[in-house]
């Protein structure tokens, strides 16, 4: 089977058998699993303790400080490793969205794959740049791929948040509170506020659990948790600033609160927000895309302002570029619907023909798999594939398992 990439509750790569399943969000897959970081959008396949999956320390470090449970069965990987499997090899990649984010590049003899996760594309107060890859098709995350998302540079952004709470809130005796995630935007914001000022920073629950997790892999963060005595003296003073997730509630009546997020640019001046993000903006990713050089472009995530990124790529760089679905995808384009009907024929009449031993007639069988939605021919052209892979032995108008 040549190599074949498509969207089924993740993102599967497969190669003559063998296959990858890149961050799945449900169930079903037995092929080994690779979470690519700690967000619970990607991380679900650890609510799955039976499957076997591959991630960083960091990606479960993290998952265990917010409380997931049952965090068994994954092997360890980070930058810079590879993983064999048959003739697949998973190389991994810093990602620069998180701690611990990776990319994963699946290398077989037919091509390359490269699936991003979630990335960043500047250096950051706590992450590394992602790095651009080489690869065949490119299936990327396009949550800001839309040119209203054009971020300030990130000094800029950090001296605005600075302005804003030294200058305004806390002046008008106010404190001032940051919402925003718990991984990776609340650390940034830690870093910044401890390298620009020297205000303390105040973290509530999450934020404090997962800037434990950031300290112990070395990175430098001052910070009181809201409840410890320090952190409620200085609650009381007036002379902090607090970091909470989005959707908490503060039980303060005199704050300022603002939104740190990408989400931001479309906010304009109807409410206070900085355009902080862990994802790359509209041109990063276009950057991204011409430094990785591939020739099919697959993307996923991103929602109706997303939608025209891979028209633009098509108009702009002549790429073969669209949003990744159920559709199986090669290097060379998009398998024909009536190509995966049959190889989806085959999967069923396998599950069907289980009998050692056995006879069944092909009528019988052509019957049955019209209940499963298949015409006569896919059903006759199925049976012929199994025949010729020595998987079925035709004895007249009959087949057995061989």
């Amino acid at each position: 089977m040549a190599l074949r990439i498509r969207k089924s509750h993740g993102v599967i790569v497969e190669y003559k058998g063998q296959g990858v399943v890149l961050d799945p969000t449900g169930y079903g897959n037995t092929d080994p699993i690779f979470v690519s970081h700690a967000h619970a959008d990607h991380a679900a396949a650890f609510k799955f303790p039976d499957k076997i999956k591959y991630a960083t320390e960091e990606t479960v470090r993290l998952l265990d400080s917010l409380g997931w449970r049952n965090i068994q069965n994954w092997n360890k990987i980070k930058v810079g490793d590879k993983v064999k499997l048959d003739d697949m090899e998973v190389h991994v990649h810093n990602a620069g969205h998180v701690l611990g984010s990776t990319q994963f590049e699946v290398n077989t003899p037919e091509g390359t794959v490269l699936y991003t996760g979630d990335i960043g594309l500047e250096d950051t107060y706590t992450m590394r740049s992602a790095e651009a890859v080489e690869c065949d098709v490119l299936v990327m995350e396009t949550t800001f791929a839309a040119p209203m998302f054009t971020f300030p540079k990130r000094r800029e952004i950090a001296l605005d948040m600075v302005r804003w709470a030294t200058m305004e809130s806390i002046p008008s005796k106010k404190i001032p509170v940051l919402k925003t995630d718990s991984i990776g935007n609340a650390q940034e914001i830690i870093r910044i506020f401890n390298t620009l000022t020297k205000l303390p920073i105040v973290t509530t629950k999450s934020a404090t659990r997962v800037s434990d997790v950031y300290k112990g892999y070395g990175h430098r963060l001052e910070y009181y948790d809201f409840k410890s005595d320090e952190g409620e003296e200085l609650i009381s003073s007036g002379k902090c600033a607090i970091i909470s997730p989005k959707g908490s509630r503060i039980p303060i009546e005199n704050i300022d609160p603002a939104l740190a997020s990408g989400w931001a640019v479309l906010f304009g001046r109807r409410m206070k927000a900085f355009p902080l993000s862990d994802h790359a903006d509209f041109k990063s990713l276009v950057g991204f895309v011409r430094r990785c050089k591939p020739k099919r472009v697959l993307t996923f995530h991103g929602g109706a302002m997303t939608r025209e990124f891979p028209d633009y790529l098509r108009k702009k760089l002549g790429l073969d570029a669209h949003h990744l679905s159920g559709k199986e995808e090669t290097v060379n384009g998009t398998v024909q619907n009536g190509e995966s009907r049959v190889k989806a024929c085959i999967g069923q009449l396998i599950r069907t023909v289980r009998i050692p031993g056995f006879e069944y007639g092909s009528p019988w069988l052509v019957k049955e798999m019209s209940k499963q939605g298949f015409s006569s021919g896919e059903t006759e052209e199925a049976i012929e594939v199994l025949v010729s892979r020595g998987i079925l032995l035709r004895t007249g108008v009959k087949v057995r398992l061989n």
